[in-house]
């Protein structure tokens, strides 16, 4: 009896089977557009201090003062040497690195032809330096390295008539006329073997390449970095400390194979007293319709498109934009045979991680065109199945995310850096209904962790 009447509804209603043709609603009323929204990853990236201390000892010739003209000789009536006789040991005490060393030191003879140094150095100590460490805007660690004091290891004397005569005086003069050589040398040695250039090039070149979010769509995130800055160096007994925040835009493309893209070469390093460590990430989003309605004409074709019992049949879908809202176009056939029109706003969902049209209802005309004995029949379910097929699912893909940002990272070259992202959450800032497609600006809040394990 129940199937009875309602085939016999069904039969009444089809007969009232209308054709119609609403007028589309005008394509005007925009919302203004997104403005570029600067993102940034930020960490600290660390480097043990023995790297320091293995650099300057590579870089520091050990022969401080009174190296040999290339026949072989030292120059002076006094000549002196002064070399470096075990590795240069490196710390972190009170915001500065200080730097330690055994040096023994050579007197030719004086008013002598013969420039030869004895076999043994006639006196040695161990001398300190002590040095602020700073960045530079081409990418170097900047040292400014001064004499701290010293301690007698071996004091000089001379054995002169059968009595030893003290030097130290002499020493401590001659010392204080080259200590600016010794000075200089070590800044050198710092200045030319710490590269943070080298260290941060491969990071900056695979953070460029564009990542594919959404495989099924082939929806890429296009990273473009733009600027470096740099805080404090700062330490303790293992490790130094450079904090670092890129900056970058982002854009998004649907392309069937990676899209192309310019590589942006590493700009200057900019200085700054404080970098916050905590990235933000602002993904700037922009759909064209004509993207949406290819996909909804694939989506379409390979599902079952009949509703409400069978007597109604979605034929084509497709989308633009106007008054603020996405407008759908809707062709079907059966129960009603003609096109109508419903419009709604797009929003982000973070639960899903989703792009969705929330609310999505009819037109005005569209719906004082239809019956209202109709419209109960069919109205939800052809809502429903055109809000399933318009959802921009991103879904695992943009939530992978960041293991996507960490394999970029840590590839190739990158391999010397780690990435750690401790956080990871999604917040919708705005969306935008445009001429030519939908424009999203979603807030990634993070934390980041950067680790230069090797230069």
């Amino acid at each position: 009896m129940i199937r009875f009447l309602t085939g016999l509804a069904t039969v009444l209603l089809m007969a009232q089977c209308q054709q119609s043709k609403p007028e589309a609603p005008k394509a005007e009323g925009f919302d203004p557009p997104i403005p570029s929204t600067l993102s940034y990853v930020a960490g600290p990236i660390t480097f043990p201090l023995q790297v320091l201390r293995d650099k300057i000892n590579q870089a520091l010739d050990p022969v401080l003062i009174g190296k040999e003209t290339p026949d072989g000789k030292v120059k002076g009536i006094v000549s002196f040497r002064v070399k470096r006789m075990g590795s240069v040991r490196v710390e972190y005490v009170d915001q500065q690195v200080v730097l330690s060393a055994p040096l023994q030191m050579w007197l030719t003879k004086p008013f002598s032809k013969d420039t030869t140094p004895p076999d043994k150095p006639f006196c040695a100590m161990e001398v300190n330096f002590k040095t602020p460490i700073s960045v530079t805007s081409n990418w170097r660690i900047a040292s400014h390295t001064t004499f701290s004091d010293y301690t007698w290891l071996r004091k000089p004397e001379m054995r002169l008539l059968g009595a030893n005569i003290s030097m130290t005086n002499m020493v401590q003069r001659i010392l204080d006329k080259h200590k600016t050589d010794i000075e200089q040398a070590i800044d050198s040695a710092v200045y030319e073997k710490l590269r943070l250039d080298q260290m941060i090039e491969p990071t900056w070149r695979d953070l460029q390449e564009p990542m594919l979010i959404d495989k099924k769509y082939g929806l890429w995130l296009l990273p473009n970095p733009v600027s470096v800055a740099a805080g404090k160096v700062e330490g303790n007994d293992k490790q130094l400390t450079v904090p670092l925040r890129i900056a970058f835009e982002t854009s998004t493309k649907i392309k069937p194979e990676t899209p192309e893209y310019t590589k942006t070469p590493l700009p200057s390093l900019q200085k700054r007293e404080q970098v916050p460590l905590v990235s933000d990430l602002h993904l700037m989003s922009y759909i064209p319709y004509a993207d949406i309605n290819r996909m909804l004409a694939i989506t379409v074709n390979k599902r079952d498109k009949k509703m409400a019992m069978g007597s109604l049949t979605l034929k084509s879908a497709s989308v633009y934009g106007g008054q603020r809202a996405l407008i759908v176009k809707a062709d079907v056939e059966g129960l009603f045979d003609g096109t109508v029109y419903l419009k709604g706003r797009p929003v982000f969902d973070t639960l899903t991680n989703t792009l969705k049209v929330d609310s999505l209802d009819f037109d005005g005309e569209s719906g004082s065109i239809l019956s209202k004995k109709a419209g109960a029949l069919w109205h939800d379910s052809l809502r429903k199945l055109l809000e399933e097929l318009i959802t921009i699912k991103l879904g695992d893909d943009i939530a992978s995310l960041p293991n996507k940002i960490n394999e970029a990272f840590e590839k190739g070259p990158g391999k010397k850096t780690d990435m750690g992202i401790r956080t990871f959450q999604f917040v919708p800032q705005k969306i935008a209904i445009r001429p030519d497609g939908i424009q999203a600006l979603i807030h990634v809040k993070s934390t980041i962790a950067l680790r230069v394990d090797a230069l």
